[in-house]
């Protein structure tokens, strides 16, 4: 029999131990409420999580790029709100759609030029975006709850396919072509090592601020698309809604293995990381555990993900 190494398992550990975690959660939360594993509960954590895993992608990528985005749910914000001015004017749902995904894109463009070619960390350059975007948003509102969505927006947040929601479907159509940015393609190669050491990546010939910017366009079409996903879940534009749903977003990444320091992690880690999130805010509801406990909750939840992330790094770096 092989002999397994240490390195071996603990990069063993770091690749699948989400997947098993998440089956022992659930299995535990079947037994603290008898009506967790229904079929009607289950889809209703898939659709409740499905902007945040849109979030978690739009995260992901920047994170394994050597970036961040903390106004990810402001941008979020801005293309609901926008998007629902465009489908009232036009009556086109895929207009919409499309004008959300842009602003996303453009939106980010801005932020990836400010990290890339002023040396501004990610942190403080996307730090001063979340506050601008979300005073645009004000703005663009005059600071009022958008009420007037037009007779078929609500569609695409709160529509079935069969007895699928349709928020279910974007989000797992979207898993499939992140994994397939990542995976698949030169784009997603050079993400991973920008991410993971940028000396050598710029010693092989990659361009960093060419590869930072693609990564916050990435990042800005799933944001935008997230951001009607929302708005039409609730069927409304609210400036002042989705606060903190950037750290839904990150935690989410990090929980289903994208390593904060970068480099590290995959497209159907961030979605696990995303039901993960989802399964505990559900079941806490499911107890009746009052809304404030749950924001601690998930509060926690980020530090003990981080830092299990900076646990099996140094683990690895050590073995």
């Amino acid at each position: 029999m092989a002999k397994i190494n240490s390195k071996q398992a603990v990069n063993f550990v770091t690749q699948y131990s989400i997947y098993v975690i998440t089956l022992v959660f659930m299995i535990i939360c079947a037994f603290i409420n008898d009506r967790f594993l229904t079929v009607d509960n289950i889809i209703n954590i898939l659709r409740q999580v499905s902007v945040y895993a849109l979030l978690a992608f739009a995260e992901s990528v920047c994170i394994i790029s050597g970036n961040l985005d903390l106004a990810a749910a402001s941008t979020l914000v801005f293309a609901g709100c926008l998007s629902i001015f465009v489908y009232v004017g036009t009556g086109s749902l895929i207009l919409a759609v499309i004008v959300a995904i842009l602003i996303g894109v453009v939106i980010n463009l801005i932020s990836g030029i400010i990290v890339a070619y002023f040396n501004i960390p990610p942190f403080v350059a996307t730090l001063g975006m979340q506050m601008s975007v979300r005073g645009a948003v004000y703005l663009l509102t005059d600071g009022m709850t958008i009420s007037e969505t037009g007779e078929n927006f609500k569609a695409l947040g709160q529509g079935y396919v069969g007895p699928i929601p349709n928020p279910v479907i974007i989000m797992m159509v979207c898993a499939v072509i992140f994994w397939v940015i990542l995976d698949k393609t030169r784009l997603g190669r050079n993400f991973y090592a920008v991410g993971g050491n940028r000396e050598a990546a710029r010693a092989s010939g990659i361009n960093l601020r060419k590869y930072t910017i693609l990564a916050y366009l990435v990042a800005g079409a799933f944001t935008g698309l997230a951001g009607i996903v929302y708005c039409s879940r609730i069927n409304a534009g609210t400036p002042a809604g989705a606060q903190g749903y950037e750290g839904q977003g990150i935690a989410a990444a990090v929980i289903g293995g994208i390593g904060f320091a970068g480099g590290t992690g995959n497209a159907w880690g961030a979605v696990i990381g995303a039901v993960v999130i989802g399964i505990i805010n559900n079941i806490l509801n499911l107890m009746g555990v009052n809304s404030y406990m749950q924001q601690v909750v998930n509060g926690l939840v980020i530090v003990l993900a981080v830092g299990l992330d900076t646990f099996t790094r140094s683990k690895r770096t050590s073995s």
